[in-house]
């Protein structure tokens, strides 16, 4: 019979084609990554991701012992990858290099703290054992990827391997432009799985497809059960929840003083390059509905702009300029972020622009991931001494003077602070409101000025207790229960009480959300510091005559760029008579935040803690490689039980047992023997498909199985052993497979 050879030609081309699928998957994962860092290291990425290709192209090169070469380019491979992921000469990694040798040694437990507190994209200085095991977690995916489409030709699995690693990418930091970075995932998905696959569609293929199909539709509906947004999450993508997956976050504006559940990870929202660390102001809340301050109906300008935005920032008193270059994260908004009073914004691009009166800007489109600015501000601080002098603005809306106590009573308009204080109202017009009002009448005293009661009052908020978790009562409007019951808090809960009681003695004051900034993540070597979720923020802004809005933050261990808030570092009574009872404010500031440059560590306290690396996302997060090789693994657990339980019995049931055993092990290997065979024939079967000699252990069963005869002492043990020796006969790659396959065990 004449064999036909396949010509030189196709061949290489059975081969390239694979090739090239695989090159393209992990470029593709390769240049995904590199999202992950904030300056991407481009040569080390596309370093590592060629070197784990090597092997695979080397097993099936055609060169003799294939295998071998294989295995010592794949430990090559192993150690450039090392080397690169800590920076560091592979000879010196050779040579068993001290400092080398100890950086390795700190990848995977500093690597995994540093994944559970460090917001990403990752910046060049910081977390440097997270970056390298992300660098090897990328090399061994390269491999993986390149093995599967390769040598073994699983075109599926190496797709799903890429797909596995894009969402992991895509899942810590959504791609800038998603629509079109999905689009071309696909598009080069698809045409690798062209090349790599079958030339023809079978039956088989097709019900895979179509399982494969299946199980994704019933993971994304799973996923949207955990929506926020029904009924339309179940078919919006954007909207799925799995686990630690998310999208890009969004501040809340609304004041629900429920208990605080941040993502387990942290979230980087923005990064800030500035001479200092100033709070990024979004939006004002200046209506107060019975329960919470709530957006109004501010007046708006709406204008257009091509990328310079100029605004008004008008100040009295002192101030200094700040400029900030901003670039937003893992973060969605509607308004735009900036610190102080901008006067200019440069960089937003064509965007429709509505200008509020409160001093927010409102985009469409929003800010997203990726996107810079500029913003030219002004940041007042006119000091103590010149607010004490200040009197309330006689130019205020009367809008932002009107409580709405709730309870069926009509809203309260409270007259403007006069120069003698504030006009004292009947406490039963407030409602259930009535026991803050009396509070706050306590706390002002006898104070003659707007400045030292907004000072008392904001003195007082910072000696309460800042809690996360706080109690929340049943028929008691949330602010009563802080201010007379719990007095625990956060900065809802602070900010809204010190504007009510303001607002009820007559002062302006409204409730301000945005970020604020921590000293912790400020580096005064590079001007810049980073905004994560857990800054999300609320403080208050008063109104005074000749200087307009000004911060203040009654929030223990947070701060406001206002010198005569008891928040501030800087507060001072100097220049101030201390003397006069009417005048009298805080001695000094009360329980700060740090100023950003006493310290580069992260500030203590609840509200600046953050999760372990065992937190519950981070866990769950690395128990999806985990599960994923449990699953590998299972079938070497559940074989080695069976195998025990066959072992067990008399001597007939053990050799039984090995009988049964091997052609298991037959099944496995992809050769199940024909139940209508003769055992003869099953030995000659075994001898000319695999070539290994059944003859023993399949005399011995028949000995078991026919003879009446007690069998004799050790016969289970001769069993087990020619069962061991026929196993041997197979060669250690088709053994390690035929061990993690399931077929005998659905037998």
């Amino acid at each position: 019979m004449a064999v036909e050879h396949m010509p030189a030609g196709r061949r290489a081309l059975d081969v390239a084609l694979p090739v090239a699928a695989a090159g393209a998957l992990v470029g593709l994962v390769a240049a995904t990554w590199s999202g992950l860092w904030q300056e991407p290291p481009t040569g080390k990425l596309a370093l590592v991701a060629a070197v784990g290709v090597v092997p695979a192209l080397v097993r099936v090169s055609g060169v003799r012992r294939a295998v071998v070469w294989a295995s010592l380019c794949a430990g090559a491979a192993a150690i450039i990858a090392l080397a690169a992921a800590v920076d560091s000469n592979p000879a010196r990694l050779v040579r068993g290099d001290g400092p080398t040798w100890t950086a390795l040694g700190e990848i995977i437990p500093n690597g995994l703290g540093n994944a559970a507190a460090t917001p990403l994209p990752l910046s060049p200085e910081r977390a440097s054992a997270l970056g390298a095991l992300l660098v090897l977690v990328l090399a061994g995916a390269a491999a993986l990827i390149a093995w599967q489409i390769v040598v073994a030709r699983r075109p599926l699995a190496g797709v799903i391997a890429t797909a596995t690693g894009l969402a992991y990418r895509w899942t810590l930091v959504p791609p800038l432009r998603p629509v079109l970075n999905g689009v071309l995932t696909l598009l080069i998905a698809l045409a690798a799985f062209r090349l790599a696959g079958p030339k023809r569609a079978t039956r088989a293929n097709s019900g895979r497809t179509a399982l494969v199909g299946g199980l994704v539709v019933v993971l994304a509906l799973a996923g949207s059960v955990g929506s926020d947004r029904a009924p339309a999450s179940w078919w919006d993508w954007r909207e799925w929840n799995f686990g630690s997956g998310r999208g890009p976050t969004s501040l809340s504006l609304k004041q629900n003083y429920g208990p605080l559940a941040y993502p387990d990870d942290p979230v980087l929202v923005a990064r800030v390059e500035a001479d200092e660390a100033v709070p990024l102001r979004m939006v004002a809340l200046d209506t107060f509905d019975g329960n919470s301050f709530v957006l109004g109906s501010p007046q708006a300008t709406q204008i257009a702009t091509r990328g310079r935005l100029q605004l008004v920032a008008e100040t009295q008193g002192a101030s200094r300029d700040v400029t900030q270059k901003i670039t937003i994260g893992n973060a969605r908004s509607p308004f735009l972020l900036a610190g102080g009073r901008p006067s200019e914004v440069t960089g937003l691009g064509r965007r429709e622009v509505t200008v509020f009166d409160d001093g927010s800007v409102r985009l469409k489109p929003s800010l997203t991931s990726g996107i810079t600015y500029s913003v030219d501000a002004l940041v007042p601080d006119p000091g103590p001494s010149a607010l004490l002098a200040a009197a309330a603005d006689q130019a205020a809306d009367p809008a932002l003077l009107s409580v709405l106590p709730g309870s069926g009573l009509g809203k309260v308009q409270v007259p403007l602070w006069g120069e003698s204080g504030a006009v004292p109202l009947d406490p039963e017009v407030f409602g259930q409101y009535q026991q803050v009002y009396q509070l706050s009448r306590r706390i002002i005293g006898n104070a003659k000025r707007p400045y030292v009661a907004v000072n008392r009052i904001e003195e007082f908020l910072r000696t309460l207790e800042y809690d996360e978790n706080a109690p929340r009562s049943i028929g008691t409007p949330d602010l009563v229960d802080f201010l007379i019951t719990s007095k625990r808090g956060y900065c809802q809960h602070f900010a809204g009480s010190m504007a009510l009681m303001l607002r009820m003695n007559g002062i302006p004051a409204r409730v301000v959300v945005g970020f604020t900034s921590d000293a912790g993540r400020f580096d005064p070597d590079k001007s810049s510091y980073e905004i994560i979720d857990r800054d999300a923020h609320s403080w208050v802004e008063v109104q005074f005559a000749g200087f307009g809005w000004m911060p203040f933050d009654p929030t223990p261990g947070r701060s406001v760029p206002n010198s005569a808030s008891v928040s501030s570092p800087d507060y001072s009574r100097e220049g101030i008579d201390i003397d006069d009872p009417e005048s009298s404010i805080a001695a000094t500031a009360i329980r700060p935040a740090p100023s950003p440059d006493r310290s580069l560590r992260e500030p203590e306290g609840a509200a600046n803690e953050t999760p372990s690396q065992g937190s519950g996302a981070r866990r769950l997060l690395w128990a999806i490689p985990a599960g994923v090789l449990a699953a590998l693994l299972a079938p070497l657990g559940l074989k080695a039980a069976r195998r025990a339980r066959r072992r067990r019995g008399d001597e007939r049931a053990r050799v039984l047992g090995a009988a049964r055993e091997f052609e298991s092990f037959l099944l496995d290997l992809g050769y199940p023997p024909d139940p209508a065979t003769t055992t003869a024939e099953r030995i000659r079967a075994s001898w000319r498909e695999l070539g290994i000699d059944a003859a023993a252990i399949y005399g011995l069963a028949s000995a078991a199985r026919f003879d009446p005869s007690v069998p004799r002492v050790g016969s289970g043990d001769a069993a087990w052993r020619a069962f061991a020796a026929a196993r041997r006969g197979i060669g250690w790659r088709r053994r390690a497979r035929a061990g993690l396959r399931f077929r005998s065990l659905r037998d």
